[in-house]
């Protein structure tokens, strides 16, 4: 199974079926899904699915963790290491619920899982997209150390593309 992850505030754990009202609620919140799926919100089915999916793409060393508080295990959303659609590359991406933005999380998880990446798992690189407009997101990413290094394509929608090597990591501690 994906390792249990521990930051300062956060667990980072692999995700159950008892996930689904949290992913639920985090889907069908528009202003967390402005920038994704086309702004469409999930339906319970939807999310259903994507928990499905999630589950599905967990395996021992990469997927997704549900990401919660350490003081009282409340949900705060999930944050994935995982092939970046179409290519062989490995992508962090994340979402979390609304009411935590702006704290800091995602980029404490963040550190958590490139240091995981980097150290225990010993990828050579890891990337991360967005759209160009997500400049909460691009932010996240470039306190992570990643640097924008081009555009394309990725999951049906022009993003702009961020990595960070091994190397840029490790220079980073």
């Amino acid at each position: 199974m994906l390792p249990i992850l521990e930051t300062k505030r956060l667990r980072m754990r692999p995700p159950t079926w008892d996930d689904l009202d949290s992913i639920y609620l985090l889907g069908s919140n528009p202003n967390v899904m402005r920038f994704l799926n086309k702004g469409e919100v999930q339906t319970l089915g939807q999310a259903r699915k994507d928990l499905e999916r999630r589950i599905r793409q967990t395996n021992q060393h990469t997927g997704y963790w549900i990401t919660e508080q350490k003081t009282d295990n409340t949900f705060v959303g999930w944050i994935a290491l995982k092939k970046l659609e179409q290519t062989k590359e490995t992508e962090i991406g994340y979402r979390f619920m609304e009411k935590f933005w702006g704290r800091g999380l995602a980029t404490e998880a963040g550190t958590a899982v490139l240091s995981y990446a980097f150290k225990t798992l010993n990828l050579p690189k890891v990337v991360a997209i967005t759209v160009e407009a997500n400049l909460a997101s691009v932010r996240v990413m470039e306190k992570l150390g990643l640097s924008q290094t081009g555009t394309g394509i990725y999951y049906n929608t022009p993003c702009v593309y961020y990595e960070i090597s091994k190397e840029q990591h490790s220079g980073r501690a």
